[in-house]
């Protein structure tokens, strides 16, 4: 830190979108050895800021301990964008300098497809038994500060799931009354192996703010919110559609390579192509005899 500039720290510092694309132009190796002694709180607007490749190529490069420690800041599906563009080495390693629930948390959405319910659950959402109260639910809520995504999961002991309630009913509740009796049995829970298309139009939504994920066992696995479905289908869309765009320069560039070779191929065995062909004039005056020679008497 003695060595950087305290006006390039306040720009990072003041303005991390710009510093974040101004950095892209420079190379990862340089960028990593810029960054690696910006303080975290400091650092971590500046790596959010940054287009997703040239940041996992910047942070694969900076020591993994400071790398784990700007994805566990980041919102959970930017630090899981970037661990998918890692290659498996380097995301191990990373990992391996997070705590271990936090650790797991990744490792089970890294295991499904960009495109499924299962790559963009909450797996920190926490899960509640049958013999729980209201009042038992809000203190933990409180104590452990965690995300409900605006319902509360009840599942028996095998982790298979019994039903969900909304946040807000719990809060208009009496204390003592049990989780039980405020449940809604009723709503189909989401595959995790499910895409996020198939589940768009379930019916759930219209009742809560977020679904239970289950596996192939119906065990509870996570929630879906609906904020993060809508986020996950339009960077779906934003990759497919950049992946048909490169499909069609491909293809356009393979169709020009096709016709420059074939005039090259023509050129070389010394056949001309049939445009020239049929604009060269005719040797045939029509009668069947070469022109400018002459019949025999």
């Amino acid at each position: 830190m003695s060595e950087l500039n305290p006006l390039s720290l306040a720009f990072l510092e003041k303005r991390p979108r710009a510093a974040a694309a101004l950095l892209q132009d420079f190379t990862p190796e340089h960028c990593a050895e810029f960054l690696q002694d910006i303080p975290l709180e400091v650092l971590v607007p500046v790596i959010d800021g940054m287009a997703s490749w040239p940041a996992a190529r910047t942070l694969s490069l900076m020591p993994v301990d400071i790398t784990a420690d700007v994805l566990r800041d980041l919102p959970d599906a930017e630090s899981e964008t970037l661990l998918r563009l890692m290659n498996s080495e380097q995301r191990s390693a990373v990992m391996a300098h997070m705590p271990a629930a936090t650790a797991q948390g990744f490792a089970n959405k890294l295991a499904y497809p960009i495109s499924t319910v299962g790559a963009w659950m909450d797996t920190a959402v926490p899960r509640f038994t049958l013999d729980s109260s209201v009042d038992h639910c809000l203190d933990l809520v409180k104590r452990q500060q965690t995300h409900l995504g605006g319902i509360v999961i009840v599942v028996d002991e095998r982790r298979r799931l019994v039903g969900l309630a909304e946040v807000e009913k719990l809060l208009t509740s009496d204390g003592s009354a049990q989780l039980a009796d405020l449940l809604n049995m009723h709503v189909q829970p989401l595959s995790a192996r499910a895409t996020l298309w198939e589940v768009e139009q379930h019916d759930g939504w219209t009742l809560f703010p977020s679904l239970p994920v289950v596996d192939r066992n119906h065990t509870l696995l996570g929630a879906l919110t609906h904020s993060a479905l809508r986020a996950g289908t339009a960077r779906s869309a934003t990759d497919q559609a950049d992946n048909q765009l490169r499909f069609s320069i491909m293809t356009h560039m393979g169709e020009a390579l096709v016709v420059v070779l074939g005039g090259l191929l023509a050129t070389l065995a010394g056949i001309r192509p049939r445009a020239e062909q049929r604009s060269r004039p005719s040797l045939d005056d029509g009668s069947g005899t070469p022109a400018g020679v002459g019949h025999e008497s």
